[in-house]
């Protein structure tokens, strides 16, 4: 898994959207893919908050701490739906607000990468790739329903 924070971002926000698509289908949507969906953000979020954001802090203060907003309000979002029946008629509407947060998140964060990739070097993001990727494996297991 030779990746840099940067690649692995941008490939958990696919993956994560993909799953956020699921769960807006009824027929798809099931309590399994949503504690998937569910894990993998609270364990991406905690990521980039204690490795890249950390970093990137050093250079743009204010906007990092816009970020750490957005993921508050994606914790909002995930709140709700942890108390609504997936089979419920609120469940469409609730996961439709979260997938707007979340993708809200994805493209203000993906001007901050764009930001980033000039002032992290190439060794830097690798070294931030492996603290990421023990940091959303220590936070995994205390997230998924």
């Amino acid at each position: 898994m030779d990746q840099d924070i940067i690649e692995m971002i941008r490939q958990d926000h696919e993956q994560i959207l993909k799953m956020l698509d699921d769960l807006e289908v009824h027929d798809r949507a099931t309590s399994e893919t949503y504690s998937v969906a569910r894990g993998l953000l609270y364990s991406h979020m905690y990521g980039e908050e204690t490795t890249i954001y950390e970093r990137m802090r050093l250079e743009m203060y204010e906007r990092i701490e816009d970020s750490l907003a957005e993921h508050n309000s994606i914790r909002i979002g995930l709140d709700r739906l942890d108390r609504i029946e997936i089979t419920g008629t609120e469940w469409v509407p609730a996961i439709h607000d979260l997938k707007r947060r979340v993708q809200f998140h994805i493209d203000s964060e993906e001007r901050l990468l764009r930001v980033a990739e000039s002032f992290i070097d190439t060794s830097e993001r690798f070294e931030i790739a492996e603290r990421f990727r023990r940091a959303k494996g220590a936070q995994s297991g205390y997230t998924l329903a």
